[in-house]
């Protein structure tokens, strides 16, 4: 019995060693697993226990649904309080590209197909407002019979006023000035005579300035004070512009509109009758610029509702006056004055003769109307 006493108790001591040596075998690796998983790039938070379990690191854990976030009203590094991502200090937000010029007119939003030359009628502004001035190179309004119109500007030359006039008298014709308004000044007397003698008067500017580089204030003042000294020597409030040196933006179109002028006047032909006794590069030949040239300058450009562009201070102009005003009688046109030739003011819808390059949206734009509303009206 002894005997078997002492073998049992060697069993049981046996598995007391084996468990003691597999459990010293267990912590051996479980240590060294969490030694590299402390050295190695495990996933964060499997790397936080190991080091919560092996005495290193925070003695804070956290939970495995929890994600960390960024607070929302936190930048990120390197960008300026107040900017939207990506944008650089400083830097301008992109805006839409505008169309280049020549692109089809009518792909944009599948909108109707609009071609050089066609007339549109343009609906008044919301509001009943006309928003910017028309740029007129032509008259707009049909008739049976041709007609074309003189214009002389003035700028500081008077000297060939009453000479020119008398010309003009002589053959039955009105025509349309555009003085600038300190010319009036200058001259009230020649300034008056012009009116008197039955010839529309428009208004060239108080100054005579480059007025695309002026800003809104200054446009407003040189057109408000403009219109006074016209109206206040001759009487006539104008209602057509034509701007200095043919220079004008969208600014200036939105003041001409507000300050009262709803048609911005240009030409379809331009004399040179101003460089007169001078010599130009005119399609590439070295012209002298005479009598001749501004007579045939004149009759071979005309066209129906075309505008002519004289000047009061040209050196040769009244020499050449009858023989255009003959030659244009001999071609079947009537001499008009512009706004013989365009609806008078707040009296309908304005029209536009579609350019090269534009597109119904940049039309609805300079008219202050919307694409839909040109569609509708056109029944495009």
């Amino acid at each position: 019995m002894t005997g078997n006493r002492e073998k049992k108790d060697k069993r049981i001591k046996s598995k007391k060693n084996l468990t003691v040596i597999i459990i010293l075998i267990i912590c051996l690796i479980t240590f060294a697993a969490g030694y590299v998983a402390t050295t190695t790039g495990l996933d964060q938070k499997a790397v936080e226990a190991f080091r919560l379990w092996f005495g290193k690191g925070d003695h804070t854990v956290a939970p495995p649904e929890e994600e960390e976030t960024q607070d929302p009203e936190e930048e990120e590094p390197g960008e300026e309080p107040g900017e939207e991502p990506g944008e650089e200090p400083g830097e301008e937000p992109l805006e839409e590209p505008e169309e280049e010029p020549g692109s089809d007119p009518g792909s944009n939003n599948g909108d109707p197909v609009i071609y050089v030359g066609q007339v549109l009628i343009i609906p008044a502004a919301e509001g009943g407002g006309q928003t910017a001035a028309q740029v007129i190179q032509s008259g707009t309004l049909s008739s049976s019979t041709k007609k074309i119109a003189l214009t002389f500007d003035s700028g500081w030359l008077f000297e060939q006023t009453i000479p020119l006039l008398n010309v003009l008298d002589d053959y039955n014709v009105t025509a349309t000035f555009f003085p600038r308004a300190l010319w009036v000044k200058d001259n009230p007397d020649l300034a008056r005579e012009i009116v008197k003698r039955g010839h529309t008067i428009g208004n060239h500017s108080l100054t005579h300035p480059h007025m695309k580089e002026m800003s809104a204030q200054q446009m407003r003042h040189e057109m408000q004070e403009s219109t006074r000294i016209i109206q206040e020597i001759t009487g006539v409030r104008p209602f057509l512009f034509r701007p200095p040196y043919g220079e004008y933006n969208q600014l200036l179109l939105e003041i001409l509109a507000e300050t009262g002028y709803p048609y911005s006047i240009m030409w379809t032909v331009d004399t040179l009758d101003w460089a007169a006794g001078t010599t130009m590069n005119i399609g590439g030949n070295q012209t002298y610029i005479d009598v001749d040239f501004i007579v045939n300058r004149a009759l071979n450009n005309a066209s129906d509702r075309g505008i002519i562009l004289m000047h009061i201070g040209g050196a040769e102009t009244v020499q050449a006056l009858p023989r255009i005003i003959e030659g244009l009688r001999s071609k079947g046109y009537r001499l008009a004055t512009v706004d013989e030739m365009l609806p008078p003011p707040g009296t309908g819808p304005l029209t536009h003769t579609v350019k090269s390059g534009e597109t119904l949206f940049s039309i609805a734009r300079r008219y202050g109307v919307s694409v839909q509303q040109i569609i509708e009206i056109n029944n495009l």
